[in-house]
Formats: C-alpha cells, sequence, structure tokens
C-alpha cells in the first residue's frame, strides 16, 4: 500500500488542523444558540458526549472531498463555511449513535472517547433523550446556518444523511444486535459493516462533493465514483476498529477493548482470524483507490485519508 509521503501529505496535520476548524464551529453553534437555555441538563448531556473528544474523520472526510472537487469547479471558496456547518451536523449524527450504541439495551458499553458513557454519566433517559436532540438538531443546522448553497442543495444533502441513518445505521444495528452469540457468516459481517459503518462514512464523502460541484455536468459520474470509494473506505474502517478492538488497550481506545469477544459479537476477526481481516482492509483500500482514480481531480488527499484508515492498526 502507498505510504504517507507517496502522497505528498502531512496527514496527521490535516487532521488536527480540520479538527480544530470543525471543534470550533461546533462550539459556535451552541454559544449561538438561544434555543439550549431551555432544558440545561439536555443540552449539558449534548455537549458532554459532543464537544469533549473524537477524531472528527466523518467530518474532515466531507471537508476533504469537497477540497478535492473545488478546484475542478468555478465555485468560490466561500462555500467552505457550508461544508464546515454539514461536517458538523456529520458529527452530531456519529455523536447520537455512539450515545444509543452504548445504551445498556444495545452494547452496554460503560466507556466512551476516554470517560464514562452518556447514559453512565447523566442517566439513561437523558442519553436517549440526547440522541435525539442531536439527530433533530443535525438537519436545523444544514437549514438554518448554511448561507452559499442552494436550496436544491440542502435538499440533496438532508436525504443523503437520512438515507445513511435510516436504512443504514438503524437497520445495521438491529443486525447487529441479532448476530450476538451467533455463529455468523462472513457475508452477514459484512452487510453489518456496509451499514452500520460504511453507510455515514460513504454520506460523509457524498456530502462534500454535493457541496462543491451542485449542477457540475460531471456530477452523477462523479457522485457514482465516490459512491463505491466511500463504501469500500467504510468497510475497511470497520474492519480495523475490530481488529484494534482486540489488539490495543482501553486508554488508547478510550473505549472498553475486548468487550466484542466478551459479547460474543459477530466481527471480522471472529469470522476469518486477524491476519485474514487485515489482509481484507487491505484489498478494501486497494480497491478503493482505483475507483477514485478513475476521476479526473487530484485524489491523493482523500487516498490519504484512506491510508491513514488503515494504518491504525499499526
Amino acid at each position: 500500500m502507498p505510504t504517507e509521503t507517496e502522497f505528498d501529505i502531512d496527514i496527521k496535520t490535516y487532521l488536527n488542523t480540520q479538527k480544530k476548524y470543525i471543534d470550533n464551529h461546533l462550539n459556535e453553534i451552541f454559544n449561538n444558540y438561544e434555543h439550549f437555555k431551555a432544558a440545561p441538563n439536555l443540552w449539558d448531556a449534548v455537549k458532554y458526549s459532543l464537544l469533549n473528544g473524537g477524531k472528527r474523520l466523518r467530518g474532515i472526510l466531507c471537508i476533504a472531498t469537497y477540497e478535492s472537487l473545488i478546484e475542478q469547479t468555478n465555485n468560490s471558496k466561500e462555500r467552505f463555511q457550508d461544508c464546515l456547518t454539514v461536517a458538523c451536523s456529520l458529527e452530531m449524527i456519529h455523536a447520537m449513535s455512539l450515545i444509543h450504541d452504548d445504551l445498556p439495551s444495545m452494547d452496554n458499553d460503560d466507556l466512551r472517547r476516554g470517560k464514562p458513557s452518556c447514559h453512565k454519566a447523566f442517566g439513561e433517559a437523558t442519553a436517549i433523550l440526547a440522541g435525539d436532540a442531536l439527530l433533530s438538531l443535525a438537519f436545523q443546522i444544514i437549514t438554518d446556518l448554511t448561507k452559499e448553497i442552494t436550496e436544491t442543495q440542502k435538499l440533496e444533502l438532508i436525504s443523503t444523511l437520512t438515507k445513511a441513518f435510516s436504512f443504514g445505521l438503524v437497520p445495521g444495528q438491529i443486525l447487529d444486535l441479532a448476530c450476538v452469540n451467533e455463529n455468523c457468516s462472513l457475508s452477514v459481517v459484512q452487510n453489518i459493516s456496509l451499514l452500520k459503518t460504511a453507510a455515514l462514512i460513504k454520506a460523509s464523502i457524498i456530502a462534500g462533493a454535493l457541496i462543491a460541484l451542485n449542477d457540475n455536468k460531471t456530477k452523477s459520474n462523479i457522485i457514482l465514483c465516490l459512491d463505491s470509494f466511500g463504501l469500500k473506505t467504510g468497510i475497511a474502517y470497520q474492519i480495523i476498529d475490530d481488529i484494534l478492538d482486540i489488539t490495543s488497550d482501553t486508554k488508547t481506545l478510550g473505549k472498553t477493548s475486548g468487550k466484542d469477544e466478551k459479547q460474543k459479537k459477530a466481527t471480522y476477526p471472529s469470522v476469518i482470524g486477524l491476519n485474514e481481516s487485515k489482509k481484507m482492509a487491505e484489498e478494501q483500500i486497494s480497491q478503493a483507490f482505483n475507483e477514485i482514480k478513475l476521476l479526473k481531480i487530484n485524489s491523493h488527499l482523500l487516498q490519504a485519508l484512506s491510508n491513514y484508515i488503515l494504518n491504525r492498526v499499526n
């Protein structure tokens, strides 16, 4: 696989820079919305889960796709602020999914991002409602805070994100729960990762493209390639997550390590073993690279991010 230097990109610096942009914008959103003055305990739980910690990878993938495509169009870079808002929306959806994943009725995890899970810190009822609030807020900020993109683009973005949730995250979680203590096949594990993880990663990439391209004549072809690129990158992300649950420690992960095996969950390592899982992740990223190369764009940034996802295991 290519190394970071082959892309001539300092990916760690890029990740840190974009994370700061997203974190700052999230804080601005909560500082400026008057609605947050009601039910302060609810919003304390939301901010506890959203603002402190997290790699912001989904939001960064949105920004990176936007930046990779904006050079190919006549669009102004003023749209970056709208892209940043959508990146925050993606992080809200992701944070919501983590809050609900950790609930006793779901994965029952007491630790998230190195601190007590939302339901441990605020109680189960508040955690459920905090997740509900985050999901609604994710779409509200797209309608309220984006200024440069068109109404059609807003609808396209909301449609993309709602599909990733309704037809991705939710059914993926249902399948994941159904496979606890079951002998599941590789195809079932792949389907879970496609829905529960890859769908939102793909949507993050597509969202950046929708902001950059607008009515560009080659939009449909670009979206098609990015769709496949995003799914393969998302599958690789889940494979590496499954591997890290075995090979890493709780402090490094920020969540309880070894939990998949204890709960007898269906994961890539449990079905095909660690070595084959690593090979499969490499194959997915290699195929993702092939998809992105079909586009006549500077794809080095997206490839470097995919490479970073793969190399989290090393």
